[in-house]
């Protein structure tokens, strides 16, 4: 004989609310550990201050291999990059696979530039002779966690490090 369970005897497993519920925690548990591993304002102001060091290089061998002066320039929120023509007039590099236009992400600014020591003023060229010898120069970026330092030197290689002081 078999024995009958009662109506009101309840099925094993979970009801569509219990796996809702569970769905729920986890997709809170998931979204917090995606918000808390994602890259701080300095993470991302060292990403950038390495792959401008690496573009301005980039400008220095085009300028060197093509023969013409290349330049850089910076309104704060990003840069261009130019091309001298034989008539001494600057064009901007619009299709550059590497020398084009770049916005820097919102966080982060170019405060300031020198070249030769000397202050000079946002939008002002920085510039790569097409003989490999440049003057030298400076750029940085700051986001409100800190401040980098680009250091180029006469040679038109550059180097990038975190700032250790605190204003910028």
């Amino acid at each position: 004989m078999t024995a009958q369970r009662p109506a009101h005897a309840r099925a094993s497993g979970f009801t569509l609310i219990e796996i809702l519920v569970a769905i729920a925690v986890i997709g809170i548990i998931l979204g917090l550990a995606a918000v808390k591993l994602g890259q701080s304002d300095g993470q991302i102001a060292e990403r950038e201050a390495q792959r401008l060091a690496a573009v301005l290089e980039d400008a220095r061998d085009e300028a060197i291999s093509g023969g013409h002066s290349v330049g850089w320039s910076s309104d704060g929120h990003g840069y261009q990059f130019w091309i001298q023509d034989g008539n001494g007039d600057w064009q901007a590099i619009p299709n550059h696979e590497v020398l084009k236009p770049y916005q820097l992400p919102d966080i982060l600014k170019v405060s300031a530039q020198t070249v030769n020591l000397r202050d000079r003023r946002l939008g002002e060229r920085i510039v790569f002779d097409s003989s490999g010898v440049n003057q030298p120069f400076t750029i940085d970026l700051v986001t409100q966690e800190g401040r980098w330092h680009l250091e180029g030197d006469v040679m038109g290689r550059v180097t990038e490090q975190q700032a250790t002081d605190s204003h910028g």
